[in-house]
């Protein structure tokens, strides 16, 4: 095994090391674990290979130098994108640009700025700040992406128990997912079109879920008419904003003649399609869970945006 590209030529030390951490990665490659599992397992098998056990410091101050240094090794092996420990990814639409907005993993409290969060230049974060109705609507998106990001991993009981409602509120979660790939990667913006609509879709079948109906229930009483779900669901949750969310389903195009159709939305009426998917998928799960961003905002913004 060789890892020549990313040795450096002169460190006879380093070069053993990151031979040592690309043969730990293969062996537990071969034993079934995940990139996602390695990022952790690895730099942890490589300490024992070297003698270590488990008195030593793996994160914050005072964490071991050659653990550090087995942890770069380990990364100059794959790109970024390979290992990120990535959550939900949601986008913006400003003026008719997609900006991919990612929403930062917080244990415990933390203040942030969603600013920093959202992948627009320089000049564009300097002119939106000077747009107050672009202000306003790129933190409703923020707010409805972190609620997605968090309370989908945290519904509460007895939804979490709820092997449908898990299950279509997590396809929902994948399918908005899948959207804001496909509009923030530079791809088509007209294959973001069938995911935001079964996104929606699945969250809104999710709350009927959620409010006991079983799978063919659903299916019987709704098919794929979102409007009369969401007027089900409102009616067994006082605080759903049906009104909003059945506004935001009459523009969207019908699910299933779309499949098929050679006309669809422009661009710019796909980057509100996704973003009014985003906003549906985060009011169901806010339904569910405790979370809800704009709560912890002060002082309190009403929401402007979807209208």
């Amino acid at each position: 095994m060789c890892y020549f590209f990313a040795m450096k030529i002169h460190d006879s030390t380093y070069e053993k090391l990151l031979y040592l951490v690309g043969t730990t990665d293969k062996e537990l490659f071969d034993a079934g674990e995940d990139i996602k599992q390695r990022y952790e397992s690895v730099p942890i098998a490589v300490m024992k290979k070297l003698g270590y056990g488990g008195d030593y410091v793996i994160a914050g101050h005072g964490k071991s130098e050659i653990l550090q240094r087995i942890e770069g090794a380990f990364a100059s092996i794959y790109r970024k994108q390979d290992i990120a420990m990535g959550g939900h990814i949601g986008v913006f639409m400003y003026r008719d640009i997609f900006a991919r907005v990612g929403v930062p993993h917080v244990f415990g409290q933390a203040v942030i700025n969603p600013f920093e969060f959202v992948d627009l230049t320089p000049v564009q974060l300097r002119i939106i700040q000077t747009e107050q109705e672009e202000v306003e609507t790129f933190f409703d998106q923020f707010s409805d992406i972190a609620d997605v990001q968090y309370g989908t991993q945290e519904l509460k009981e007895p939804f979490v128990k709820n092997e449908l409602v898990v299950r279509y509120v997590g396809l929902s979660r994948l399918h908005l997912h899948s959207a804001s790939a496909v509009l923030t990667g530079g791809y088509d913006y007209r294959g973001a079109v069938q995911s935001s609509l079964l996104a929606t879709e699945l969250a809104l079948k999710s709350g009927a879920a959620a409010l006991g109906l079983n799978e063919l229930e659903i299916k019987m009483q709704f098919n794929h008419n979102n409007a009369k779900i969401a007027d089900f669901v409102q009616a067994g949750w006082s605080k759903f904003d049906g009104a909003r969310v059945n506004r935001v389903i009459a523009k969207q195009p019908p699910y299933v003649p779309n499949r098929y159709s050679a006309t669809q939305p422009n661009r710019r009426e796909v980057g509100h399609l996704v973003m009014g998917a985003q906003y549906i998928v985060s009011e169901i799960v806010r339904q569910m869970s405790d979370r809800n961003f704009r709560n912890g905002v002060q002082p309190p913004m009403a929401r402007r945006y979807p209208a």
